[in-house]
């Protein structure tokens, strides 16, 4: 779009607006000016002999031009291209109309005028300057209609009065012109503070149109961030065949080495390189496992057995899980569980969320440290599950990112001991399953805690 276009759009848009007030205010005028032409026949069809007697005809053409007026401006406000993509041939519609009225009006004047009466030239001029302040009303919104209506009345009042003889008539020759300079300033002011809230509302349209253009395109960049990261959720979640299948052949050679399944005339050398091979592939494998049960929870394909559980039965299995682990560092196991305890849950992820937290637990404990399980029931009959272990801690700024997949926090104890910052990615997404919540809090003491509150109803698992 040119400077020239845009200039041009811009310049339709206000006087777009500046005539929808003048349209919006033609039925007003349509309804009182054939009212004002009907009531002049009281005063000037010889009920009041003092302000002159008007020919009734002359009357009657008075009210039939204001009410061919009137049905024009109605016309004009129901006119569908009123509003809509041509302003400029809606300003030559409105100043043809504009040229009419006033001629209507001007003519009102010349025949309602009787020479020389006073009381007549008087009420006929208030009448004129009554339509001047109108004018202000509903016509001052655009300084072109306004000036047309304005001369026109002017014009015509003011001819009359100088070629009349009476007193009143002389005056009005001086006052006329000075109140409709005043009209003019008053429409001029009035412009100015439609200007002001035109410019007021044009800016919060196109602010709202900035926001939603600024909304829809977030919207098609989150669609696509999702859509990319459905894909890829899709992708690692279908290739738990592909990569599990290889890897264990790996694990079943090296163990086969290992253990000289081949045969006694093997070296200790190649023992020791299928014991690597055996746990550098427990390790891949472990791995996989995590990065394919956190990529089938984010696409939706993680189903969920949920049943009512033997919490110590549990929970003891899931220690005896990390006790070689705990006990090479020669750290404590302690397990508080309360008694008849029995957690809704799915019972293979269950476990894994409390082997993944005793696993963070063991590997960011010092050697001898004391590793602390809780479960207990909670007051709206939900499970609430707790590790806590005897580490430095975790910094306040970093405890909301330790649920992203990848996040690790280094520390004193856990900056050599690997892993991925899977884990507790795959507990958020577990817990989130069960429609839970899961959350960590630095211990006063000293160490880390981390609370699973499952919920004490029947949940609807998401598949």
């Amino acid at each position: 779009m040119t400077a020239a276009t845009a200039s041009t759009r811009d310049d339709d848009r206000w006087l777009q607006a500046r005539l929808d007030l003048v349209v919006t205010s033609l039925p007003i005028g349509a309804i009182l000016n054939p009212i004002w032409a009907a009531l002049f026949m009281i005063p000037f069809g010889g009920a009041f002999p003092a302000f002159g007697v008007v020919p009734v005809p002359w009357l009657l053409t008075v009210v039939g031009c204001h009410v061919c007026s009137s049905t024009i401006a109605i016309a004009i406000h129901a006119w569908p291209g009123a509003r809509g993509s041509s302003p400029r041939r809606l300003l030559a519609v409105l100043l043809a109309f504009q040229t009419f009225a006033g001629a209507a009006w001007a003519l009102t004047a010349a025949l309602c005028w009787v020479e020389g009466n006073d009381a007549n030239n008087t009420f006929v001029t208030l009448i004129m300057v009554a339509n001047m302040w109108g004018l202000v009303l509903t016509r001052g919104y655009h300084a072109a209609l306004f000036a047309v209506g304005l001369c026109m009345l002017l014009v015509s009042i003011w001819t009359l009065s100088v070629l009349s003889e009476g007193q009143a008539a002389v005056l009005f020759v001086f006052i006329t012109p000075i109140f409709a300079a005043y009209a003019w300033f008053m429409g001029a002011s009035s412009r100015d503070r439609t200007d002001e809230l035109l410019a007021t509302r044009f800016t919060r349209e196109d602010m709202s149109v900035a926001l939603e253009a600024a909304r829809a395109e977030a919207v098609a960049k989150t669609r696509e961030v999702e859509a990319a990261s459905a894909s890829k959720s899709a992708f690692l979640a279908n290739m738990s065949h592909e990569l599990r299948t290889p890897l264990n052949a790996i694990l079943g050679f090296g163990e086969m080495i290992e253990a000289a399944a081949v045969g006694p005339a093997i070296s200790d050398q190649y023992r020791g390189y299928g014991r690597d091979i055996r746990e550098s592939g427990k390790y891949l494998l472990s791995l996989i496992n995590d990065m394919l049960d956190v990529a089938k929870i984010e696409a939706g394909k993680m189903d969920l057995d949920p049943q009512y559980l033997d919490g110590q039965a549990v929970i003891d299995s899931a220690l005896r899980l990390v006790s070689q682990r705990a006990g090479h560092r020669m750290q404590t196991l302690h397990a508080n569980v309360e008694a008849g305890i029995t957690p809704f849950a799915d019972e293979r992820a269950f476990k894994q969320i409390l082997v993944n937290l005793l696993a963070n637990a063991v590997k960011f404990s010092p050697e001898c440290g004391t590793i602390d399980v809780t479960c207990r029931r909670m007051g709206d009959g939900g499970v609430r599950l707790s590790v806590g272990d005897t580490g430095p801690g975790v910094p306040q700024d970093k405890i909301t990112t330790l649920f992203r997949p990848f996040e690790r926090v280094d520390n004193s104890y856990g900056s050599g001991a690997g892993g991925t910052g899977l884990g507790l990615a795959l507990v958020r997404g577990l817990v989130a399953l069960h429609e839970g919540r899961v959350w960590v809090e630095n211990k006063p003491e000293g160490g880390l805690l981390a609370h699973v509150e499952f919920p004490g109803r029947d949940f609807r698992a998401v598949a």
